[in-house]
């Protein structure tokens, strides 16, 4: 029995050593870390990949048209219906904003811009119609939008003209 004793004794001892050991740590004064360094602030480089007819054929047409074929439509439209259209109407108006990011090499910057965020406006507000579930006023919304897109078209000398109820079409 006495070398159980004499061994409890020794926990005890190294238990008290090690409470001692870290107890002193704990007052010692906390070490100074150096200073972080200050970086100057990120500014991250914007860099248009696709090119402009790949957003206009890829992004912008087939959610207009979905779109149109949705405020179209007979019967009254479902909860995930509206929904998804909000959806189409909010990538239009996220590719208004790439829009911004492909400027013309030449004198028209300017109009290039206003004319890409009134799309994004134009195609915001239609979203915000569609979120209302108001169908009157979504296809007024939707009208405008095409007379934006129609507008930058004649203004770039698009061939392409946006008509309600068909494809895009070439001018003659």
């Amino acid at each position: 029995m006495k070398p159980v004793r004499w061994l409890y004794g020794l926990v005890v001892l190294a238990g008290g050593l090690a409470a001692t050991s870290l107890s002193a740590q704990l007052r010692r004064a906390p070490e100074r870390l150096p200073a972080p360094v200050l970086e100057a602030p990120f500014t991250p480089k914007f860099e248009a990949l696709a090119e402009t007819k790949l957003l206009m054929e890829g992004l912008a047409q087939p959610n207009y048209r979905a779109l149109e074929k949705h405020l179209q439509g007979k019967g009254p439209m479902d909860v995930d219906t509206w929904i998804f259209a909000r959806g189409q109407a909010l990538l239009i108006a996220e590719t208004g904003n790439l829009l911004l990011l492909r400027p013309p090499r030449n004198e028209g910057r300017d109009t290039w811009m206003r004319r890409a965020m009134d799309m994004r406006q134009s195609a915001g507000e239609l979203a915000r119609r569609l979120g209302n579930r108001d169908l009157a006023r979504s296809r007024t919304a939707l009208s405008a939008l095409t007379d934006k897109c129609n507008a930058c078209h004649r203004t770039f000398r698009i061939p392409v003209r946006i008509r309600p109820g068909a494809d895009s079409e070439p001018e003659p």
